[in-house]
């Protein structure tokens, strides 16, 4: 997808006279605008979810709700944390929290410290509850050994890597360090026009897809050849 989204940036501001623009700079303009869809995937997720489970729209969105879900879990992850004295370490690539499982039994989150301490003597292993802070987790009882927990992880950084062969910057997606844009496929054609928006290019989608279309078909003929 990178390679795709770089190749009609540069297309679009050669048509523009704007000149070469330099890969870092688009790969800073793609992260930007990753991280921009990102959060507002999950403000639509939740706005949704809030009307349906307040009875304020039909059945007829719902699957609206799972499109959106189906982008989310692009980001869902699960990992094994192990407890020490009752403590879990938030892992710092979680960029929202989802739940907290022992076993098969949901850990259940206390709203406030007044609540965790009230209810932690009645807590077992049946009944697990945990209390979140700002990068850890109290969960009782203190003897459980081990968890997973569901989170959304932050987007991975976009890295066009590329060769510079007489003057010109040639992708070489073998390099170490590349990295492709980490974003549902569904996206690729909104982001395309949020990135150009920020080389001051504003386009329409209908205008983009023919472009992104032969794009595509030249990707395909290529790995025919090879």
């Amino acid at each position: 997808m990178l390679n795709r989204v770089v190749k009609t940036v540069k297309f679009y501001a050669n048509s523009e006279g704007r000149g070469n623009i330099k890969p870092e700079n688009i790969d800073l303009a793609i992260n930007n605008k990753v991280d921009e869809k990102y959060e507002e995937l999950l403000f639509d997720v939740n706005r949704i979810i809030n009307r349906q489970n307040k009875g304020l729209v039909n059945g007829g969105l719902e699957n609206t709700t799972e499109k959106f879900r189906e982008k989310i879990q692009h980001y869902l992850e699960e990992q094994n944390v192990t407890l020490l004295n009752g403590n879990i370490s938030i892992p710092s690539q979680v960029r929202y929290f989802d739940t907290l499982l022992y076993k098969d039994t949901y850990v259940e989150l206390c709203k406030n410290n007044k609540q965790f301490l009230l209810s932690k003597d009645t807590a077992d292993e049946t009944h697990p509850i945990g209390l979140k802070t700002s990068n850890t987790i109290k969960v009782n009882p203190v003897n459980l050994d081990e968890v997973t927990i569901s989170y959304l992880r932050n987007p991975i950084p976009a890295k066009w890597t590329y060769t510079v062969f007489n003057g010109v910057e040639m992708f070489d997606p073998s390099k170490s360090d590349f990295s492709d844009i980490d974003i549902h496929p569904s996206e690729e054609d909104d982001l395309i026009i949020r990135v150009l928006q920020v080389f001051g290019i504003n386009l329409k989608e209908k205008d983009l897809q023919s472009i992104t279309q032969r794009i595509k078909e030249s990707e395909f003929n290529q790995e025919i050849r090879s």
